[in-house]
């Protein structure tokens, strides 16, 4: 009989966790499933493991044994083809189920046929086994209406038919899976999610959730990836708008002040211009020494603005506002999509700067912000004095509930028509997590800063 759910497992070196994430499946409520158990490449015990089930329960259970390893997309397309049942869902090596997994989501999709995917919330567990917390997701439709929080790669149900009508997975990818998946998904299909906490998520040192920069990397890359396939022969046209105001009394010249050897505003500058992803920049200050040096630069358009934009009662929707009017006006130049570019922001990357275009391009937002996440355990006062504000942080629990975000000025991608809006936040925008080390402001005359910045930079330069 065909069985309704295929669950694979991946595993590259989780023997010590392997038998409790197999067993997890075999104590199913719902009996009608089989389970497909990937070895990656493992050097530990992890085959004999699983053959000892393989062995013991045939019907069930197929393993495939990669010589080395081959990464979860190859991995979950490996599951893909080989899967029987109508429904597909993933389990790691080191997390297991709770024994109503597989009926909840089953039942829930059978009853909801326009329902694509659905996910459920997850307990937090350490690496012996023991309770930390619960992630519960917000409510989809309900509770969260932009859907640019993905659902977990692990634990999501997923309609077969739907996995091959997207072509899988793309394998020139090593990591998140589960966020491709999402950006195929969300746009042309409904996904729901479940309040029940339905797996135990396994949280240690080696838990890749843990690796901030491994993970924004691979959605960078996912994001370009995708966007990519949206365009075609007609492209919104993209100018960068660099504000440099120069004639601050407290910090005078500071974006022509040497980092790293080079002006200040040299760093936003040269990452524009690698990112490719422009077709003109503009440089707009009150200075004119600093539209000369930047004139010699390619695709630099450069405007002296009135000295009136730089009082400090001005905002910069006003500065901004001037530069699109200058734009239009004196260049013939009308944008679709302007990307504003703070000099203060020398650790920002080019890879930044193309990944908040592209979540402009596939979420149906009006503008989206760089923001760092803030992993401190912060507090409010209350009836009983301080209250913590993220409580999962006393257990190094990243909560989707409790994720507080700080906006750091690198970054802000708009379509036009929001200029002149009085506040962009009234309308629905999306986000880029940058790492916290690379969210530094520098504004002169700090050492410990410049030090600190110029490190990163020394170290980037060795790396590539």
């Amino acid at each position: 009989m065909r069985p309704k759910v295929t669950v694979y497992i991946t595993c590259h070196n989780y023997g010590r966790f392997l038998r409790q994430s197999i067993d997890s499946v075999l104590k199913q409520i719902l009996s009608e499933w089989e389970l497909i158990i990937i070895n990656d490449g493992s050097q530990d015990d992890s085959k004999q493991i699983i053959d000892d089930y393989v062995e013991r329960y045939p019907k069930q259970m197929r393993a495939f044994h990669n010589q080395k390893p081959r990464r979860l997309p190859y991995c979950a397309n490996l599951a893909l083809r080989e899967a029987k049942g109508q429904y597909l869902v993933r389990l790691d090596a080191d997390d297991y189920l709770d024994e109503s997994a597989l009926l909840a989501m089953a039942s829930y999709l059978d009853k909801n046929h326009e329902i694509a995917l659905v996910y459920p919330n997850y307990i937090y567990i350490d690496e012996d086994g023991s309770y930390l917390g619960v992630e519960n997701r917000k409510i989809v439709g309900q509770e969260a209406e932009l859907l640019d929080l993905p659902a977990h790669g692990a634990c999501t149900m997923v309609r077969k038919r739907v996995l091959k009508c997207v072509g899988g997975y793309d394998e020139k990818h090593t990591a998140q899976d589960g966020y491709e998946l999402w950006l195929k998904i969300f746009n042309r299909y409904k996904v729901a999610n479940l309040r029940t906490p339905l797996f135990f998520y396994r949280q240690h040192t080696l838990s890749l959730s843990r690796d901030e920069n491994r993970i924004l990397n691979a959605r960078q890359k996912i994001k370009r990836a995708m966007a990519a396939r949206l365009e075609g022969d007609v492209k919104p046209r993209i100018i960068g708008i660099v504000p440099a105001k120069n004639t601050n009394t407290e910090r005078p010249n500071v974006v022509m002040e040497p980092v790293a050897g080079i002006p200040l505003i040299d760093h936003t500058l040269n990452a524009a211009i690698e990112s490719g992803a422009m077709d003109q920049i503009l440089v707009t200050s009150d200075d004119q020494a600093v539209l000369d040096h930047c004139a010699g630069f390619p695709n630099i358009l450069t405007v002296l603005r009135d000295m009136k934009l730089s009082q400090s009662h001005v905002r910069l929707m006003e500065v901004l506002q001037d530069a699109v009017d200058r734009l239009e006006q004196d260049f013939d130049l009308y944008p679709d999509i302007l990307v504003i570019l703070n000099t203060h922001c020398p650790l920002r990357r080019s890879q930044d700067i193309r990944k908040a275009i592209d979540t402009l391009l596939l979420y149906d937002v009006s503008s989206v912000h760089s923001v760092y996440e803030d992993f401190e355990l912060h507090f409010s006062h209350g009836k009983q004095g301080l209250e913590p504000i993220n409580r999962g942080m006393m257990n190094q629990l990243r909560l989707e509930r409790e994720a507080l975000y700080v906006d750091n000025g690198a970054i802000r991608v708009v379509w036009r028509d929001m200029i002149g809006k009085s506040d962009w936040f009234r309308y629905q925008f999306g986000h880029i997590v940058m790492p916290l080390e690379r969210s530094m402001i520098y504004a002169g005359r700090t050492e410990s800063k410049l030090r600190y910045i110029e490190q990163i930079l020394e170290n980037d330069a060795q790396d590539q």
